[in-house]
């Protein structure tokens, strides 16, 4: 087996982190005595989706970032009286009590866990991912978490992925390999670290000159993991 040591991004990964944003983002407008149908969570998940990917180029810090996003979907709606740092703050705290799981993550996880060790990779907030992970039903296969806000850096970082190899007790990095959906964050911080990468696209193979397999579900990853 060429692999010992995995890798893996936890939201739209491990863990169905768009389940647990809509839920959370729900539950913090009604607080606040707004609702949340399709079209304010596609607004806010655009303007989620485009800081995270300033995060990513270095332009922001998540401090920044967690109250941002709600600053801007505010006054995108002109929501009279709404306190962005209270509303980030609540949605924060709803969004750390779920843990939904991608189907097949923990056949995939039981599937490999004999046969290698298990990193926990992610650039999501402290908070939030330590409280998602107490009440998740896979944290007691982990062996190692990183979690960006704690390390200082976010992936593309490789500082991300050569602290996790050091968690897991990794001298080879031709034994280790990075499992995740983003390919600005998780496939190019696996190659920014010169270790192979398996990205997750589950909407259709892309191509990438970066990543060293490419497919499309969980079942796909375990088949590489296992020959």
């Amino acid at each position: 087996m060429k692999y010992r040591y995995l890798l893996a991004d936890n939201d739209n990964t491990l863990m169905d982190f768009d389940a647990a944003e809509r839920k959370a983002l729900r539950n913090a407008l009604a607080a606040f005595g707004q609702s949340c149908d399709d079209e304010t969570f596609n607004t806010y998940h655009h303007i989620n989706k485009l800081l995270w990917e300033a995060l990513e180029r270095g332009e922001t810090t998540q401090a920044k970032l967690k109250v941002e996003r709600f600053a801007q979907l505010i006054a995108h709606y002109g929501w009279p009286g709404i306190d962005p740092v209270q509303l980030a703050a609540t949605f924060q705290n709803d969004l750390a009590t779920h843990a939904d799981l991608i189907p097949g993550t923990m056949d995939f996880l039981r599937a490999v866990k004999p046969h290698m060790k298990i990193a926990l990779v992610s650039n999501g907030v402290s908070f939030t991912q330590r409280n998602r992970l107490s009440v998740c039903e896979f944290t007691y296969l982990l062996d190692a978490v990183v979690i960006s806000e704690e390390i200082g850096v976010s992936k593309p970082n490789p500082l991300m992925v050569e602290k996790a190899l050091e968690m897991l007790g990794c001298t080879d990095k031709r034994e280790a390999v990075f499992l995740g959906d983003s390919h600005s964050a998780d496939i190019a911080a696996a190659c920014n670290a010169g270790i192979d990468s398996i990205w997750l696209t589950r909407k259709g193979k892309g191509q990438s000159d970066k990543a060293t397999y490419i497919v499309e579900s969980l079942e796909e990853a375990a088949e590489i993991l296992l020959k």
